[in-house]
């Protein structure tokens, strides 16, 4: 091989520009701190510096949401907090009122304690933290409650991301403070009227002390078997000798049992039956066996029966009785009448037997005959005639309107008018879905909630005072989804319960009755209640409606809601709201057509048990003191009315009689105050959790950084020496390429 000048001069420039570019990578890592500069240097190691860096910026962002997140959980925690603790001061509060030696004027006093604090704690279900308002649900900008406790926000929880595809929740949603239900509750309720011993009259009214479990029905009748109130309180009622033979007792029962069926009962009490041997049968109708018991009846202090279902989180049990009694005019027609029955070997309960079936008309307890001639028939055959009118026993009152527009009277149940607030008329009764125990809304089928297994033959009476100053009677066949009234003219007017056809968009199909909701119902009511009735009826040809038809019927739901509102609220409630009105005069009145309907006579002390109606909206029904689902405002409200009135208890004599009184406010306070404080500990469970997830992040940021820096990061002492050997390597080639290119054939010749 020959080696030529020009072969020196091109190894000594690539030489030369080989130590140039080593020194300058060198001298770039050393000024950067940076093993590479660009991708194509080495892609591995530009991967992997790449991947880390996008951890590093996750965990950062992960950090900066946690943190913000953290913050607004711990302004929710005091809230909650300092909510628990006015809660505290709240029963404190009532505490104090419950006193009796409390007069007007310092209730009123301790009322408007109450109102404040009431107040307070509505502000701190209002904060806000930088412009968010922590309980709105996922609607921080908006403020989530009125001055009523009325609920702006929504159900939805806020939540942060805590790595790749977890995340956290981080708010309470408003509805869940002041209305969630909680599970671990059960429903109770009593009675209004207070069992007290009526053997004594008002004159004697220090006698009239409340009854017990071992008290004798009698002592509730008292002189109620006559008119004249003259039977003696010993002789008559407790002297082995002298004492009389009383016909027992009808008590009609009616409700609903914990598993959402209902039933109605009639059954004989007779006179020395104990109070606490009534209760067993009532407890027996709910379900009670001796070996297993769904329900706990019992009588409190005041002598009003309170029913508890011992199964956590049901919200369905309802209950209602009213018992008749024959009552003569006089003492001395009693006595008279009690001696033919003795002396001719005959029975009290034919004597109550005889009595109902001439009282009862067509088993409706609401409206007895009274007073009534019964015959009964001696020995020798001779017959005698007794008049009886019938002594009645409430066991809850209220303010209600009944169906005739009369005032409702304790045997009056769901054949009630709608309560009415401000331009609002409203059912008291939720409609409770089976199986869920979640409130009904518009969307709810009617057969997800009725007591029975079928709407077959189940007709729902409606009665309507509209906005207009009309009156309609409105008869509501679900069975076969028809409804039906009469016009002024005395016309008969029907039109069927209908939706749209999904084959045509344009005409109506008839809705099967398992497959009508509440929303129809209530189009059908809002249509009554603004005045927007067909005029003529209209027919459905094989189940179908044609387009006039249908046109007709959705043109008078729109016209309706121009200018009423008929919807289910957020407990579940049927309720009318006159949207031109502060006011108004619309009345409703929603039953099922067997209300009130009770077996027929002869009764006896085995009660007699039957199917209730399907469906229940409004009710004069027992008051309840607690049960799972919670209002809290309009709880608080409550309660501050029953200090006002200064009622210990329900009274069904009271100006308002379902209000359950500071003894009911207090049990219920220490449910609303546990129920604030459960929410208080989730939100400490998700305080922990994001917590917990901002200090793991920041220590995996250190690791992260720790492993990018070992990636991508040049170790300046290695650096170091690799530059001084390439600076040998580089000198020393050049110094080479220097003594060579000296060399030459002429230096050897």
């Amino acid at each position: 091989m020959r080696i030529t000048n020009k072969l020196n001069f091109t190894n000594s420039v690539s030489t030369s520009m080989g130590g140039q570019s080593a020194l300058y990578k060198i001298s770039q890592q050393l000024a950067s701190g940076l093993k590479i500069q660009n991708s194509y240097e080495d892609a591995s190691t530009y991967i992997d510096n790449t991947r880390l860096e996008y951890e590093l910026k996750t965990l950062e962002q992960v950090k900066q949401a946690t943190s913000s997140a953290k913050e607004l959980t711990e302004n929710s925690m005091k809230a909650l907090q300092d909510m628990v603790k006015l809660l505290e001061d709240f029963k404190v509060k009532v505490t104090q009122a419950a006193s009796d030696s409390n007069s007007q004027t310092s209730r009123e006093a301790i009322a408007k304690e109450l109102q404040r604090i009431k107040e307070s704690i509505l502000q701190l279900a209002n904060t806000s933290v930088n412009g968010q308002y922590l309980f709105a649900g996922s609607q921080v900008a908006n403020k989530p409650f009125d001055s009523n406790g009325n609920y702006y926000g929504d159900k939805n929880n806020i939540n942060v991301v805590t790595g790749s595809g977890t995340e956290s929740p981080y708010n309470i949603p408003g509805w869940d403070l002041f209305f969630k239900a909680d599970g671990d509750y059960k429903k109770q309720i009593t009675t209004n009227i207070s069992f007290k011993d009526n053997r004594y009259t008002e004159t004697d009214k220090d006698k009239q002390e409340y009854l017990n479990g071992d008290s004798a029905w009698k002592q509730l009748i008292g002189q109620n078997y006559v008119k004249d109130g003259k039977l003696d309180p010993y002789k008559d009622f407790e002297d082995k000798d002298q004492k009389l033979d009383f016909p027992p007792s009808t008590l009609y029962v009616q409700g609903t049992k914990p598993d959402g069926t209902s039933f109605k009962s009639a059954v004989l009490v007779k006179p020395d039956d104990k109070i606490e041997d009534v209760l067993e049968q009532i407890g027996a109708l709910y379900g009670n066996t001796p070996n297993n018991k769904v329900v706990e009846v019992s009588i409190n202090n005041s002598g009003q029966i309170q029913i508890t279902d011992l199964k956590q989180g049901n919200n369905k049990l309802d209950f209602h009785a009213v018992a008749y009694t024959p009552q003569m005019d006089t003492t001395d027609q009693y006595r008279a009448m009690e001696q033919f029955v003795k002396d001719n070997d005959l029975n009290m309960d034919d004597v109550t037997n005889e009595v109902m079936k001439a009282a009862i008309q067509n088993g409706d307890i609401t409206n007895p005959k009274t007073p009534v001639e019964i015959e009964l028939t001696g020995k020798d055959g001779t017959k005698q005639k007794f008049s009886f009118s019938l002594a009645q026993t409430d066991f809850i009152k209220s303010n209600m309107t009944d169906s005739t527009n009369q005032p409702a009277n304790g045997a009056d149940y769901d054949n009630v008018y709608f309560e009415k607030d401000g331009n609002t008329v409203y059912g008291n009764v939720s409609q409770v879905i089976k199986g869920s125990n979640a409130y009904a809304t518009d969307s709810t089928k009617l057969s997800e909630v009725m007591a029975g297994d079928s709407l077959n033959g189940t007709t729902l009476n409606l009665k309507v005072n509209s906005k207009g100053g009309n009156s309609y009677d409105v008869t509501i066949d679900l069975g076969n989804s028809t409804v039906k009234f009469k016009n002024a003219a005395g016309q008969d007017i029907s039109f069927p319960i209908m939706h749209t056809d999904p084959t045509t968009g344009n005409s109506g199909v008839v809705t099967p009755s398992d497959e009508i909701t509440y929303g129809q119902i209530n189009n059908i009511i809002g249509m009554f209640a603004s005045d927007k009735v067909p005029t003529q009826s209209i027919d459905a040809t094989n189940n179908k409606i044609d387009a006039t038809g249908y046109d007709n019927i959705q043109q008078l739901i729109k016209d309706s809601q121009a200018t009423v509102d008929v919807s289910m609220d957020y407990k579940g409630r049927i309720s009318v709201t006159d949207k031109l009105s502060s006011g108004t005069n619309i009345g409703i009145s929603l039953s099922d057509s067997q209300s009130g309907h009770f077996p027929q006579p002869p009764y006896s002390e085995t009660a007699q048990i039957q199917s209730g109606p399907n469906f229940s909206f409004s009710a004069n029904n027992a008051l309840t003191i607690d049960e799972p689902n919670v209002d809290l405002i309009k709880d608080l409200d409550t309660m501050i009315d029953a200090v006002l009135s200064g009622n210990m208890r329900a009274d069904g004599n009271s100006a308002d009689p379902r209000n359950t009184g500071m003894q009911g406010a207090l049990e219920r306070l220490d449910h609303l105050a546990d129920h604030v404080s459960k929410l208080n500990t989730t939100m400490g469970a998700y305080h922990n959790i994001i917590d917990g997830v901002n200090t793991r992040v920041s220590f995996l940021s250190v690791n992260v950084q720790s492993i990018k820096t070992n990636v991508i990061d040049v170790d300046y002492g290695e650096a170091m020496m690799n530059l001084m050997q390439t600076q040998l390597a580089y000198q020393a080639s050049l110094k080479a390429s220097t003594t060579i290119s000296q060399l030459s054939l002429l230096n050897y010749m």
